[in-house]
């Protein structure tokens, strides 16, 4: 007489659905941390107080992906600061795109310089 060993036994299709069941959520919950997990690298810098401004090859600014015009900076340096709620000084980065000429850079630095109001404010330049 011969016995069947249950560890050796064709699962049942029920099994079988559960098992693929929970190797996809297990596989979409890796897709969604590996894209959240590039969202707060990128977002970090702003938890820390800095304000980074991405400067194109065309002189145009953009924060957060968002292109702005030079005359929003000042508004949105006053705004950075207030919501930061923090004595902390305000840290604005410029990160230029690697074939920016120099003189625009050096343009753009001179527009976020701080204000009279923000001594506080610490400008950096990221080159690429």
């Amino acid at each position: 007489m011969s016995q069947r060993n249950p560890a050796c036994a064709v699962p049942s299709p029920a099994l079988t659905a559960i098992g693929l069941g929970l190797l996809s959520i297990a596989a979409s919950s890796v897709a969604l941390l590996a894209i959240l997990s590039a969202q707060i690298v990128a977002q970090r810098p702003a938890l820390q107080g800095v304000m980074v401004f991405h400067l194109s090859k065309r002189g145009e600014l953009r924060v957060w992906n968002q292109p702005i015009r030079p005359q929003e900076v000042p508004g949105l340096l006053e705004r950075a600061q207030a919501q930061s709620g923090t004595a902390a000084p305000l840290v604005v980065r410029l990160v230029p795109e690697p074939e920016v000429p120099w003189g625009v850079v050096h343009v753009m630095l001179q527009r976020l310089q701080p204000l009279p109001q923000h001594r506080t404010t610490t400008l950096q330049l990221q080159l690429p």
